[in-house]
């Protein structure tokens, strides 16, 4: 009997042991999995960067250590890619730490527009204080990337009563066409979104 329990624990033990092999190897083969991915970015260069056909076109980085940019021309993406691989143009803008050059690490995380592009971003369904305009809860935040060569932030009406508004980033030409053909829609700048009067 002493001999079967015995037995009995050197399997519990024997299978901890396994177990706990399993689980510690899964954690290196994530470590080293991570280490062995070579980062990969959005990738687009002039014209086609307004493309929203291309928005979503990739490109695997050469080098584990290089990072992912988007670079601009005012507000409009001019050209995103691995930095080792964009024009010398759009990496002497990096160098000089020029507002025009972004850069990220990080799997496809060179998706968002430029830092200075913000918009209130609400809907007064949720928010009491989005019909009410500019007050101290309302806040702008980065946009999403722009497929247009003009940057816009809208305010809109909305709502089946229509007594509610809805703020965000007009990215396209088609949501910006779409806001100014609606009487119920305004644009405005960036720089004054905050602007109760403006948007």
């Amino acid at each position: 009997m002493f001999r079967n329990m015995l037995q009995s624990d050197l399997f519990f033990v024997s299978l901890a042991i396994l177990l706990a092999s399993h689980e510690i190897s899964g954690e290196i083969t994530a470590e080293v999995q991570n280490a062995v991915n070579l980062p990969k970015c959005y990738s687009c260069e002039g014209i086609n960067c307004l493309r929203t056909t291309r928005l979503n076109a990739t490109v695997s980085c050469s080098d584990k250590l290089d990072i992912c940019v988007t670079i601009y021309e005012d507000f409009a993406v001019s050209e995103r890619g691995c930095f080792s691989e964009i024009s010398l143009a759009g990496q002497a803008k990096c160098a000089a730490k020029d507002d025009q050059c972004q850069k990220c690490s990080g799997q496809l995380c060179n998706n968002q527009g430029r830092r200075d592009f913000k918009c209130i971003q609400c809907i007064g369904s949720d928010s009491e204080s989005c019909n009410k305009g500019a007050t101290a809860s309302l806040t702008a935040s980065q946009c999403g990337l722009p497929t247009s060569a003009n940057s816009y932030c809208y305010v809109k009406v909305v709502g089946n009563k229509k007594d509610q508004l809805q703020r965000g980033c007009a990215l396209s030409v088609k949501e910006q066409k779409s806001c100014l053909e609606d009487s119920e829609c305004s644009l405005c700048l960036p720089d004054n979104s905050s602007d109760a009067v403006a948007c």
